[in-house]
């Protein structure tokens, strides 16, 4: 049986926490100018949403959204602690704009996520069930949640994370993975982090179900699935690749310009290939 284990692996460099969260768009393109910095970032519990996954249609979560809004404000977000809180009745603007993914967004009154999310658990959290049911129900983003297989054959898994290592280490991206576990469960998770090793890999990832902590998975290459207690047997499958361009592209185009400047090519994420 595969375990998880809740220490550091040594692949992160210890850039200080208070570097990596950005108040000004100097320290935010500094972030993206390195793009390791951004994958550091979710190595501070400070950086990752207060609550976990719960809520959504008939209770069974929303760990795709979740993750994505996490991902979003790892690329994202300025935080301008100084500046005053703007009323609850204004939150949900914000939330969109950190929903929706483009534009750079500037969080008042607030130091990191970690606070940011506690103080709008209720108004986030009705946020992520309304996303669920508009791109999970009436967009028919339901079908993704059913598609791909429990088990491979470790001939097609190994190049599939090999792919997976290339996109997190050499591209500096972070991954999020649909996790396809048997019957009609599909969960989510974000992988920011990987480790080579003589058999296999080590992810380093960010699950909804345990938000605040930084996780580890040992990846070996004869493997046919993944295995944890409680998900049982998944494979892992990179997705929302395009949505990771988007967001990229957006702060891009704010570092070269000072403003918001996103062309309108992006499809619907839930129908990408």
């Amino acid at each position: 049986m595969k375990s998880l284990v809740l220490f550091s692996i040594g692949f992160f460099s210890f850039s200080t926490l208070a570097n990596l969260i950005p108040s000004t768009q100097n320290e935010f393109c500094t972030n993206h100018q390195d793009k390791s910095r951004i994958q550091d970032y979710l190595e501070f519990s400070e950086n990752l949403m207060s609550f976990k996954n719960d809520g959504g249609v008939f209770d069974g979560g929303v760990c795709w959204w979740h993750s994505r809004f996490q991902r979003n404000m790892a690329y994202l977000a300025i935080f301008k602690p100084e500046s005053p809180i703007i009323p609850k009745k204004e939150i949900r603007n914000l939330l969109n704009q950190i929903r929706n993914g483009k534009t750079v967004v500037i969080v008042p009154g607030f130091l990191n996520v970690k606070d940011f999310t506690q103080n709008y658990q209720k108004e986030i959290q009705g946020l992520l069930n309304d996303w669920q049911i508009l791109e999970g129900g009436l967009q028919g983003g339901w079908q993704r949640g059913i598609q791909g297989k429990t088990s491979l054959d470790p001939k097609v898994l190994s190049p599939m994370m090999d792919r997976l290592y290339d996109y997190v280490e050499n591209q500096k991206k972070i991954a999020y993975q649909k996790l396809q576990i048997k019957g009609i469960t599909a969960h989510a998770w974000l992988v920011h982090r990987m480790k080579k090793m003589e058999d296999g890999y080590i992810l380093s990832y960010v699950d909804s179900n345990a938000p605040q902590e930084v996780l580890t998975y040992h990846y070996k290459y004869t493997d046919r699935s993944f295995f944890i207690k409680g998900y049982g047997n998944f494979v892992p499958y990179l997705e929302f690749v395009k949505e990771e361009e988007r967001l990229t592209t957006v702060a891009k185009s704010y570092c070269q310009t000072g403003i918001n400047l996103l062309p309108d090519v992006f499809e619907n994420p839930i129908y990408e290939k």
